[in-house]
């Protein structure tokens, strides 16, 4: 899947649940729970939204959003630190990073596609 970088799409809102919009560039990461995802945001709260992560993913398209693994989509604009089989998330300022798994199947896509956007 390739994606292109639209900085216009991130100043529009998106859908994330029945009422709530978001801005992309506040969500740090989506983390899938069954039929429902938890949406992180970059000043530190959690919302859980009814809407499948598949759903969402398909909305993001055309923002700096990729899917490492089953139930994780990541913001790559919030990676400090990009491993083989980890990845470094900051949250906030003060508390430590998130440490996310990539997909074995998708760590070389995973690695091309944080090249190409830098």
């Amino acid at each position: 899947m390739k994606t292109t970088l639209n900085s216009s799409k991130i100043h529009v809102p998106v859908k994330i649940g029945s009422r709530m919009k978001v801005f992309p560039n506040q969500i740090l990461m989506l983390k899938a729970d069954q039929n429902y995802t938890y949406v992180f945001l970059k000043n530190g709260s959690k919302i859980l939204s009814s809407t499948t992560l598949g759903t969402i993913e398909k909305r993001l398209v055309g923002n700096t959003f990729y899917r490492v693994n089953r139930s994780t989509v990541v913001n790559t604009r919030h990676i400090i630190n990009t491993g083989r089989k980890n990845l470094e998330i900051q949250t906030t300022e003060t508390s430590k990073p998130l440490l996310v798994k990539i997909s074995r199947r998708r760590a070389k896509l995973f690695l091309a596609f944080t090249d190409l956007n830098n």
